[in-house]
């Protein structure tokens, strides 16, 4: 089972460094997981709309301060790192505007300004990736990119060598897209199957 000290020691393997036991360890090593980890993390996740990372809330309103330009505005969740679609509400049988945001990489028409998000939508749902920090919850493909951005930005305090680093971006950013496609392939065909399945009923 995965974890961050084993995250973080996969990392410092990449680097030909020790492994830790704890992040509470003295030294440099322990030091740069506990400086660097967070960063690469929620970096990682905002920049793919990871299916493990997604999730779909009811926005809480705010007082409206673009009356004119759009008629709510919502408060953008704590845990949001990227937005990705915002919808309306579904009744059980409603499946066509599911379908339409779902094709469409921004949904209905939004403004995110700072922490709200304005739109013409009441209720609004927000789709969008979270700050995911349970490391059980990562596909393994991810983990192995995670590990090697970690890597890229441990490397130079703790090995001084700008090749290291260079080699562990390259390892970083071929991990990164196989993980990323393996992530598409397998959303396609949920979809897929998921199509398959409302056909079959209709």
């Amino acid at each position: 089972m995965s974890s961050i000290v084993s995250i973080c020691n996969l990392a410092l393997s990449n680097l030909g460094k020790d492994n830790i036991s704890a992040l509470t360890d003295a030294g440099a090593e322990a030091l740069a997981c506990n400086q660097f980890y967070d960063h690469v993390r929620d970096t990682l996740l905002q920049v793919y709309p990871w299916s493990f990372a997604a999730k779909t809330a009811s926005l809480a309103e705010v007082a409206n301060d673009k009356v004119g330009s759009w008629g709510y505005a919502y408060r953008r969740p704590t845990d949001c790192l990227k937005v990705r679609y915002v919808r309306p509400a579904y009744t059980e049988n409603q499946t066509s505007d599911l379908t339409a945001a779902k094709s469409d990489a921004f949904g209905f028409a939004h403004e995110i300004e700072g922490q709200t998000i304005y739109c013409d939508l009441s209720p609004a749902f927000l789709r969008y990736t979270y700050r995911l920090t349970d490391p059980t919850k990562y596909t393994p493909l991810f983990i192995e990119a995670l590990s090697w951005h970690l890597a890229v930005r441990m490397a130079m305090p703790l090995t001084r060598d700008p090749k290291v680093r260079a080699d562990a971006y390259q390892l970083a950013q071929a991990t990164q897209n196989t993980a990323s496609a393996a992530d598409a392939n397998e959303d396609r065909e949920t979809s897929d199957h998921d199509s398959e399945f409302v056909t079959e009923r209709a």
